[in-house]
């Protein structure tokens, strides 16, 4: 059984071979397999950065979005700071605002 194994690894060996020698003498063939590392590379990026979106960000503003405008969430969750926090916030919106204008 370990000769057979022996003989996979050794065939596997030839065939990479094989491909990679292929590969170098065919350019085209190198910017296609290029080009399809660089779209699965990218589909990965936009992939992860739409999961923080929906996983961390969404929620986060879920919570802030019902802190400031269910009363009874203010007083346990802020304490005293609640007007310094809405008007911070309300800034922070307002730039926001502004710069969507522009």
């Amino acid at each position: 059984m370990s000769t057979l194994s022996a003989e996979s690894i050794e065939g596997t060996k030839n065939v990479v071979a094989t491909f990679k020698t292929w590969l170098q003498a065919h350019e085209e063939a190198q910017i296609m397999l290029a080009s399809v590392l660089v779209v699965v590379g990218l589909w990965w990026l936009v992939r992860t950065i739409l999961s923080l979106l929906i996983n961390i960000i969404c929620p986060i503003l879920v919570v802030l979005l019902a802190v400031m405008c269910i009363p009874q969430l203010r007083a346990p969750l802020l304490g005293q700071n609640y007007p310094l926090l809405a008007n911070l916030l309300r800034d922070i919106f307002l730039k926001m605002a502004e710069n969507m204008k522009n």
